[in-house]
């Protein structure tokens, strides 16, 4: 870890040596960017290689003005985040309010209205939706038109800027990897970020439940996920729960879920993004903290 200023401590940074800032035009360039943090990664389009990833983790979560003035101080202290020559530029938005909806019944003009009932759409935000090529779904999301804004100016002159929220990588990281379950059990997935979970379900390859559950004890975590494996009427002694994002083997969230749940694991690393290569450089990087990052690629 580096402390960079009084609001952010950057968390790590590995780079390829293959890496080239004379060869943007080849690169994608992938941001997950949030109120808590800000992740990079850059992945060479030719050779699908991972050539960069550092993170950049808040003290608090940040307010809307406060997160562009600090994207400021990142970006003017960046070797290339303000190079603009990428192959293509994607920014997943790690926002509380998304829904999902089937793309046959996507109406542009009702995208609002898919909204509003989770949450209040305020003047200062804009509606943006993707879509999710794995589940043939519209992924509708909000996005404050400041943050917007500060990007667009940033990447002014590229043609290949979009918006997705963070669920969209996700989705369609958790279909197309190499999946590790064992025949008797069901799998779940739960991608954890400090103050939130997505919890994911595929069944027979189809998507049958995700959502975004906030959270600030451990109680709280396992309570959520408990109340969805009853629901759905999965039975714990039947489920292999699939782990990604902050989380390690010793904390206390992943043993508590291991008391509850049959097999818990973190298994999302480099041998299940088949759609990614990593050299030597990152032999130590925790990768599965960044599935929903490299699953941008896909």
């Amino acid at each position: 870890m580096e402390a960079t200023d009084k609001l952010s401590i950057r968390e790590l940074s590995f780079q390829d040596d293959a890496f080239d800032i004379q060869s943007l035009g080849d690169y994608n360039l992938y941001l997950s960017i949030g109120q808590d943090g800000l992740e990079i990664c850059v992945i060479d389009t030719m050779s699908n290689r991972c050539l960069f990833l550092e993170h950049y983790s808040f003290y608090v979560n940040l307010s809307h003005g406060q997160l562009t003035s600090h994207l400021n101080w990142i970006y003017d202290n960046h070797l290339f985040l303000k190079a603009y020559r990428w192959n293509q530029i994607k920014i997943a938005h790690r926002g509380k309010a998304f829904t999902l909806v089937p793309k046959a019944l996507f109406d542009e003009d009702e995208a609002v209205k898919y909204l509003t009932h989770l949450t209040d759409v305020r003047i200062d935000q804009t509606i943006c939706y993707s879509y999710v090529e794995s589940i043939d779904a519209m992924n509708v999301f909000l996005v404050e038109q400041e943050l917007i804004e500060w990007f667009e100016q940033i990447y002014t002159s590229s043609p290949k800027l979009t918006f997705v929220h963070q669920t969209a990588g996700l989705l369609e990281g958790l279909y197309a990897q190499k999946r590790t379950s064992l025949d008797e059990l069901s799998n779940i997935y739960l991608h954890i970020e400090p103050s939130y979970l997505i919890l994911t379900i595929f069944k027979e390859r189809n998507l049958e439940f995700c959502n975004m559950f906030p959270f600030s004890t451990e109680q709280d975590f396992l309570y959520y996920v408990l109340l969805v494996v009853d629901e759905l009427r999965y039975f714990p002694d039947k489920i292999m729960a699939e782990l990604s994002g902050g989380i390690e083997k010793d904390y206390g969230i992943y043993r508590l879920l291991d008391k509850y749940i049959q097999k818990v694991d973190i298994s999302l690393d480099k041998q299940a993004m088949s759609w990614v290569n990593f050299g030597p450089k990152f032999e130590k990087a925790p990768l599965y903290q960044y599935f929903d990052l490299f699953s941008l690629h896909i």
